[in-house]
């Protein structure tokens, strides 16, 4: 009787972390959508900034930090204190660097890394005109991805819920 009680427990246990690990992807994909949001919001405001203020680089892109929130928030924050804290670095390089460490891994997929990255040797070393037409490049790539992943979320949403599922009751149904 224990041993059965054991048995049941183990495989509603076993389930449930891996309905837990599909859950856990399915909010790993809204957050990475979130981010794409975010940056998008972020880059409209430095647009905008350049456009009719012509504010310097490091202080566009901290007024983007306040703008925004998660990882891109840190982002943005990084690369502007790099340049506020005046290291001999280009943008380009403390972008890339920015890159690396805050957006990297689960925040963003790597095609969004790498556009991100793109922009980056785009920014801060081209007249106003030219960086004005840089970021409307980028934003029409960084919509692309955004409507690619909103055309795709209820989709992966339930394939990773229902493989979640299913993968747990292959695993009870092969082990019992």
């Amino acid at each position: 009787m224990a041993e059965t009680i054991a048995k049941v427990m183990g495989a509603v246990l076993l389930v449930f972390g891996t309905t837990a690990f599909g859950v856990y992807k399915g909010c790993l994909y809204n957050s990475r959508l979130l981010n794409l949001y975010e940056i998008k919001k972020a880059f409209l405001y430095v647009q905008g900034e350049i456009r009719y203020m012509n504010t310097p680089m490091a202080e566009t892109l901290e007024g983007a930090a306040h703008q925004i929130r998660g990882n891109s928030r840190r982002f943005f924050s990084r690369v502007s204190k790099e340049l506020q804290a005046g290291s001999r670095k280009e943008l380009k390089q403390v972008w890339e660097d920015a890159v690396s460490k805050e957006m990297g891994g689960e925040c963003l997929e790597r095609e969004a890394v790498e556009v991100l990255r793109e922009m980056g040797g785009q920014l801060g070393c081209l007249d106003r005109q030219a960086q004005e037409q840089a970021i409307d490049y980028f934003l029409s790539k960084w919509e692309f991805l955004i409507e690619k992943r909103r055309r795709e979320k209820n989709e992966k949403l339930k394939l990773y819920y229902v493989c979640g599922i299913m993968c747990g009751l292959l695993m009870v149904i092969l082990i019992v």
